[in-house]
């Protein structure tokens, strides 16, 4: 039984946590998804994942901080489905320090794949876009909406793709093409994992403590927001900056009841 297509879609970072999220999420309505990843073999795993949600899934080998393998892999997908209706720039990385002690090149690697990625992903799937009328939809974190102490690189990143994002929603929105940006705060993912390594319980239950929720996000909300985003439901939303993140940066909050 062939698959009907009804979207064509790139997903950077897709190989786990927020992208897989996204990348399954795309496929249940019916989706050809680029699962575009560093770790082959991670990546043919998920695509077994968006076939059984009902999509068609293609394996997609990059680095995002790579300008020719973010362009031959869009030239690729582009070449099987034709064009591309939606891009979720999804890849990014996390690592800690203050501006004194940060290792330069961890400095180096991280701008190169949260905010250069995410350039170079619009740079070569833009004009398939402006051909489909479609969306770009970045991945950012509540640490592009506030500053996080030790977090410098990160936050860095995270506003730099903010601003990136408005800009390409003035750029394009006149031509058809909605670029906005979601900005989860912890959700629960390896890379959330990573970075509470070696935390306490008493830590982890601070941080989440300071979300009004009470809670980390879960993977599937955030691609529910991407879903929602990238689809007719949302077809005035352009330039947004979606703070999805149970309400940590809509003021002070002292976790009292």
């Amino acid at each position: 039984m062939t698959t009907q297509i009804r979207e064509r879609a790139i997903v950077t970072g897709a190989t786990s946590g927020i992208g897989r999220a996204v990348a399954v999420r795309l496929a249940k309505r019916g989706a050809a998804v680029a699962v575009l990843g560093r770790n082959v073999a991670a990546a043919q795993q998920v695509a077994a994942e968006v076939a059984d949600a009902g999509g068609v899934a293609f394996v997609a080998h990059a680095d995002v901080s790579n300008a020719g393998q973010v362009q031959a892999a869009v030239s690729r997908f582009v070449a099987e489905y034709g064009g591309i209706d939606t891009v979720v720039a999804s890849a990014g990385i996390a690592l800690t320090g203050h501006v004194t002690d940060c290792d330069l090149a961890d400095w180096d690697r991280l701008l190169a794949t949260n905010l250069n990625g995410v350039f170079y992903l619009a740079r070569y799937a833009i004009p398939e876009l402006l051909k489909s009328r479609g969306t770009f939809t970045a991945i950012s974190s509540d640490a592009g909406v506030h500053g996080a102490c030790g977090y410098a690189a990160y936050c860095a990143s995270k506003h730099a793709i903010n601003g990136l994002i408005k800009c390409l929603a003035l750029d394009y929105g006149s031509k058809g093409v909605r670029c906005n940006s979601v900005c989860p705060g912890f959700v629960e993912t390896p890379m959330a994992e990573q970075l509470l390594t070696g935390a306490t319980a008493e830590e982890v239950a601070f941080y989440k403590g300071i979300v009004p929720i009470g809670r980390f996000a879960r993977p599937d909300e955030v691609a529910a927001a991407v879903a929602h985003l990238s689809s007719a439901e949302a077809s005035y939303v352009n330039g947004m900056i979606y703070n999805l993140d149970g309400g940590s940066t809509a003021g002070f909050y002292s976790g009292a009841s």
